[in-house]
């Protein structure tokens, strides 16, 4: 799978299902190598002046072409590994920092409050794309993905995930009420009425000395 490289360390929970993975939009991507692209193109251009001086000037002509890998290399590294993962119970923030350094946090549904987009200048505007931010229920942790590909759909997404699994999340808990309640029937029937009040009343008892 072409994903598979950024989950693949990532341990899921019983019934957790991927359900998408976020990164910078290909447009934005392809801005950021524009000066690795540029480096590497003014150094074949003066290919043959660098030649002419020398050793000197084959150096600096290999230095400035493996600069421009160099950077090509790091921006691509940065820009996959650089994701947003959500699945049905919670969002997974990956932060590639560096070609050997990443940040990852992870957060469940049912502490996101609010999920907001905003789209600004003309780039976000001719490409389609955006920013969404995340703000956790203690309004002070925030989660921010810039230039993302259509992020007011994103958004009703997470918004659509955090409602759902709060209503799981309640049913799950009133479905363990009604177990529980259906366990107390079944045992006073087991032991007989008179013996459960008598258990009980000896609880009740104990609890108040």
């Amino acid at each position: 799978m072409r994903n598979q490289s950024i989950y693949k360390d990532l341990v899921f929970n019983d019934g957790e299902e991927l359900l998408k993975i976020l990164r910078q939009s290909l447009w934005h991507f392809f801005l950021t190598l524009l000066p690795a692209a540029v480096i590497i193109v003014i150094s074949f251009f003066l290919l043959f002046p660098l030649f002419y001086w020398g050793s000197y000037g084959r150096a600096l002509f290999f230095f400035l072409l493996f600069l421009g890998l160099f950077i090509i290399i790091k921006r691509t590294v940065t820009w996959y590994f650089t994701t947003l993962i959500i699945t049905n119970q919670r969002i997974i923030d990956i932060d590639q920092k560096k070609l050997f350094s990443k940040v990852v946090s992870d957060i469940n549904l049912n502490k996101v409050q609010d999920v907001f987009y905003w789209i600004k200048g003309l780039n976000q505007i001719i490409s389609r794309t955006g920013n969404i931010q995340v703000t956790l229920n203690d309004s002070k942790t925030k989660i921010e993905v810039k230039n993302i590909s259509r992020p007011q759909k994103i958004q009703q997404l997470i918004l659509q995930l955090k409602n759902n699994y709060l209503k799981n999340s309640l049913e799950t808990a009133k479905l363990s009420a009604d177990e529980l309640v259906k366990l107390v029937e079944k045992i006073k029937i087991g032991i007989g009425e008179q013996k459960f009040r008598a258990i009980t009343k000896d609880e009740l008892d104990e609890d108040t000395d």
